[in-house]
């Protein structure tokens, strides 16, 4: 099965069995992470999807948060200890061999420098980045105690930004099926706008 249609039979199983939904969210939020998938399949649209059946009211608020939450603060961790373990140096000449852009990563090394133990709160906000940054973060050997602090600070806001965002489009969608043309033409409109947000994330200089 490809990973395209790994994601839409995970999404038709939160659908479908709305009290497993923490296990889905959770895994997709580790793997995201712990395994480098967002590189190539964020977990994105399972956490947008899961944030609009919240304010439907079909998965609970708290499952959501908390798995979602666990989810990604363990996938950082796990990718930490694996960049701790590699070192920098050793990182950047098998760039290749992990099939990792030399692009990605340096955009993600400079964000890191600019930005700090910040950049686990912010980078999580930012699709080359995301996958990348505690692998980065590690091999610079931080301490365990602040990482663990930032990145569970940085967990927590991003999750929060699914609920709020699972939110406003449940209002948008009551919004389509109650105007439909002003509707479809809003939905355009923030359509455009999330695609040059995903272009400026990949393609851009972040600072």
């Amino acid at each position: 099965m490809e990973l395209a249609n790994l994601l839409d039979v995970s999404i038709q199983f939160i659908k479908s069995h709305p009290e497993l939904a923490c296990f889905s969210l959770f895994l997709w939020a580790f793997l995201e992470t712990g395994l480098l998938l967002g590189l190539i399949l964020p977990a994105e649209k399972i956490l947008i999807v899961g944030g609009i059946l919240v304010s439907k009211g079909v998965i609970s608020p708290l499952s959501f948060f908390f798995c979602g939450t666990l989810g990604t603060f363990l996938g950082y961790t796990a990718t930490y200890f694996i960049g701790y373990y590699i070192g920098e140096e050793v990182l950047e000449k098998n760039l290749q061999r992990l099939r990792l852009s030399r692009e990605d990563f340096i955009k993600t090394k400079r964000f890191v420098e600019s930005k700090g133990e910040m950049s686990l709160v912010f980078g999580r906000f930012i699709p080359v980045v995301r996958p990348l940054l505690p692998l980065l973060i590690g091999a610079f050997r931080p301490p365990l105690k602040k990482f663990t602090l930032f990145n569970f600070l940085g967990a927590i806001l991003w999750i929060s930004s699914y609920v709020l965002m699972g939110n406003l489009l449940g209002e948008l969608l009551s919004f389509i099926i109650t105007h439909k043309i002003p509707g479809i033409a809003l939905t355009v409109v923030l359509f455009l706008l999330y695609l040059a947000w995903r272009k400026y994330g990949k393609n851009k200089k972040l600072f």
